[in-house]
């Protein structure tokens, strides 16, 4: 139940004087003057408990009194109230190997069609699609919060869980290809796994999940820590993982990925086997559309209630205190003017 309190409640002792003068007032003898007759007035006694005179100073006494309750602002008090929310909590780690400069044109483009797209901007490679659908995604889960892991070598912790999307959406279109040297530029899905277990170990009280985007096979050894191992402990702590993996099985790449000898090589059985352990849900895009569209059924597989205190802040109750305040003060003056008129 929300309790009204006081800002200024020292203004409240004013009460005391007022009330001592309606009760001096109303038991005080009315003004007298002497006529030369009264063959024109009644010879009733006047009533001596409540007069006319009485209604006016009621008027005038309520209008004082909320005039004095005004100064001492009521209002309702702060309260927390239980709101229920969609939302989970999410790391979204991306692959940041070499690969991910590799383009996925349609099939029916030649290479000299695929060179000038990628020229005029029309066709981004597989980095830039996999940015572009993040930020997507970011924007319709208003009530998460959200996180990005990068991995190349090892797994880079960008920006932990955070319901500031607009920050981690400015973080995201800052991405380019060189961040990493081509030579920390591998594919350690174990360690990507990894960094975003441990972005999400503080935060056990909602539903939490891992979107695992990679184009290629785990391709850093290690032999005690696999994507397999990585898994069974995202599952021990209660983690989900959806993989996706994105790309065509015929990209172009360009001279500079070629000479490096970057390999494209997937086997989708390694990331079915990850989302299975998890209980989550493997998913291939071979192309932007098909991106988008995996992306958004994870966006409706990722739906959560969980309940939250809302702050609900104070209100002031003073303006409707004060317009009956003026309200009775009028009333006061024109009755005092018309019916109520006093010999002057």
């Amino acid at each position: 139940m929300t309790e009204i309190t006081f800002a200024h409640p020292h203004f409240l002792w004013l009460w005391i004087p007022l009330l001592g003068g309606l009760i001096w007032r109303w038991f005080s003898v009315p003004a007298s003057i002497a006529v030369s007759s009264t063959d024109h007035y009644t010879r009733d006694a006047p009533p001596k408990y409540f007069a006319p005179r009485h209604i006016l100073l009621l008027l005038e006494v309520l209008a004082a009194a909320a005039f004095i309750t005004a100064l001492a602002r009521p209002q309702a008090d702060v309260e927390l109230v239980p709101m229920t929310k969609e939302g989970t909590d999410i790391m979204l780690v991306l692959d940041y190997s070499n690969s991910m400069d590799a383009f996925d044109p349609d099939s029916s483009m030649d290479n000299r069609t695929v060179e000038n797209a990628i020229r005029d901007g029309r066709l981004k490679d597989r980095l830039g699609v996999a940015c572009d659908q993040i930020i997507r995604f970011i924007k319709r889960r208003s009530g998460d919060r959200i996180g990005l892991v990068i991995f190349g070598h090892d797994g880079y912790p960008a920006v932990s869980p955070t319901p500031d999307h607009d920050f981690l959406i400015a973080y995201v279109q800052q991405l380019e290809n060189a961040l990493l040297d081509t030579n920390e530029r591998g594919t350690n899905i174990a360690g990507g796994i990894s960094a975003g277990i441990n972005s999400l170990k503080d935060f056990n009280e909602t539903r939490r999940t891992i979107v695992l985007i990679t184009d290629g096979d785990h391709t850093v050894p290690d032999e005690i820590y696999t994507p397999v191992s990585a898994a069974e402990e995202a599952n021990r702590q209660g983690i989900t993982i959806h993989t996706v993996g994105i790309g065509s099985d015929d990209p172009y790449l360009l001279r500079s990925l070629s000479r490096i000898g970057a390999i494209i090589r997937f086997d989708t059985r390694n990331l079915e086997k990850i989302a299975a352990i998890t209980g989550g849900r493997f998913f291939r895009a071979k192309d932007n559309k098909g991106f988008e569209e995996v992306m958004n059924t994870i966006d409706n597989l990722e739906k959560t209630s969980k309940v939250k205190q809302a702050l609900v802040h104070q209100r002031d109750h003073y303006p409707g205190i004060l317009i009956a305040g003026v309200a009775c003060l009028s009333l006061a003056f024109l009755l005092r003017h018309t019916l109520l008129r006093e010999i002057c």
